[in-house]
């Protein structure tokens, strides 16, 4: 049997492969409808479950942050670029004022440069179908002088990072791919994504994390071609590194190597090989992480601010067992820090200490089905020591257990808005987006100790 073939027939064999998840409860039966919020939204308030004092950055409805590894930073780490529907903004941290740097909603942020004050952004030429099929213009602005500079123009796909010292930038395109949905502009503007829909085999519809795997699953089988790619900023040549039918996603350079990648195969987790590592000129393809079980799945990887680790969410099998998984770059080393269906996140991150974790949580209907997982977390990892310590292999996996602590309350979070959290450079706040005023903005937690 072809590849093609075989993913023709996982398609026809979807709903009986769905039937082995667990029947999610809904949102509403597992913690309750959430609260309508009515009134002015707080700027400034402790939360009353936590005590952790919550600060709303943004001043516009629609506002919100880059995606969870996406470098949002100044060198300096004094400012922080965000979205907002009026343009892209830049954030100061020392008293969050805002500033609009860039007006007009055209304008697609990417990334900071990790060398120079400058956000990263495209234009995408106006025209019929996808915009990821569309020529773009990449440019920069200065966030202090509003100075743009052109960088590159691309055919199509996107470009998602530069890296360590600004040489290159990182991009990927898929020649011919269907959209996973089809763009509501209502969804787009309340959740900054798409509003999955799907129809199960009772005819009835799916809820939204469910519809979102039949469309990825759709959009794995489909196999057209794909690339990542390179481009020189100081030649403009663009470079080729890996061609493939499968479907490239959060291609990302190294904090720290300017010549190390790290992309995915997206798709469906238990069926994909996840994690890839490669070098700047194209050698050195690697697998991050190697499949023991059946449905065992890793994703949404991401690298510590020094670069000497790789971090990624791990489930042994899916939706059963938790880690936030890491490999040690240079030696091979692995840690798997454990925790419970309550503190996963839809995506993890890590502070400028290299050893403190963040989790945004997720409702019910998601991977982990957690009774009560709608928070933000705090994750510190303490060390299991087993009284045999001359029986300790290096070799083998070290083990640990996460202990979290509570930051914010997202019970009224509508989880269709990833909350995309990070931790300010200084490690002092957490930034995240929410819609648990209704309206989407961006927001500081206080990560210190718990305020009386």
């Amino acid at each position: 049997m072809t590849q093609k073939t075989s993913r023709r027939t996982v398609l026809k064999g979807l709903w009986s492969a769905s039937a082995l998840l667990p029947l999610a409860m809904s949102q509403a039966q597992a913690q309750g409808a959430a609260p309508v919020h009515t009134g002015p939204i707080p700027k400034d308030w402790i939360d009353p479950k936590t005590g952790r004092r919550i600060i709303r950055v943004s001043e516009e409805a629609g506002s919100g942050v880059l995606y969870f590894y996406r470098h949002a930073y100044t060198p300096e780490g004094d400012l922080m670029v965000i979205k907002s529907p009026s343009g892209i903004m830049g954030v100061r941290l020392k008293d969050w004022k805002t500033e609009l740097l860039v007006p007009g909603k055209q304008n697609d942020l990417l990334f900071m440069m990790r060398t120079t004050r400058e956000a990263v952004y495209s234009v995408t030429d106006p025209g019929q179908g996808e915009a990821a099929d569309r020529p773009k213009t990449i440019y920069a602005v200065n966030v202090d002088t509003k100075k743009v500079r052109k960088l590159a123009r691309i055919a199509a796909g996107g470009v998602t990072a530069s890296n360590a010292d600004d040489s290159l930038l990182l991009g990927q395109v898929a020649y011919g791919a269907k959209p996973l949905q089809p763009k509501d502009p209502a969804s787009l503007a309340k959740f900054g994504n798409t509003e999955y829909a799907a129809l199960g085999p009772d005819g009835k519809p799916l809820n939204f994390a469910k519809a979102k795997g039949v469309r990825m699953l759709e959009r794995w089988a489909a196999r057209v071609p794909a690339e990542l790619f390179t481009i020189d900023l100081r030649t403009g040549a663009r470079k080729v590194l890996y061609k493939t039918e499968e479907w490239i996603g959060h291609a990302q350079f190294s904090p720290t190597d300017p010549n190390l990648i790290r992309f995915c195969m997206e798709g469906p987790w238990h069926r994909v090989d996840r994690i890839k590592l490669i070098q700047a000129d194209g050698s050195g393809l690697r697998s991050v992480h190697t499949r023991t079980m059946n449905f065992e799945i890793w994703g949404h990887e991401f690298f510590s601010h020094d670069g000497k680790w790789l971090w990624y969410d791990l489930q042994t099998p899916r939706g059963q067992v938790y880690w936030v998984a890491g490999l040690e770059l240079a030696t091979g080393r692995r840690v798997w820090k454990r925790l419970e269906a309550n503190e996963w996140g839809v995506h993890f991150n890590i502070a400028p200490d290299n050893k403190t974790f963040a989790s945004d949580g997720g409702d019910a209907d998601m991977v982990a089905h957690a009774p009560d997982g709608k928070w933000i977390s705090l994750l510190q990892a303490e060390t299991i020591v087993d009284a045999d310590v001359a029986s300790y292999d290096d070799s083998l996996t070290t083990i640990e257990k996460f202990k979290s602590t509570r930051l914010v309350d997202l019970s009224a979070h509508d989880y269709r808005l990833e909350p995309n959290l990070r931790f300010t450079p200084d490690g002092k706040w957490l930034m995240f987006a929410s819609n648990m005023h209704g309206a989407q903005h961006v927001y500081a937690v206080d990560a210190g100790l718990p305020r009386s």
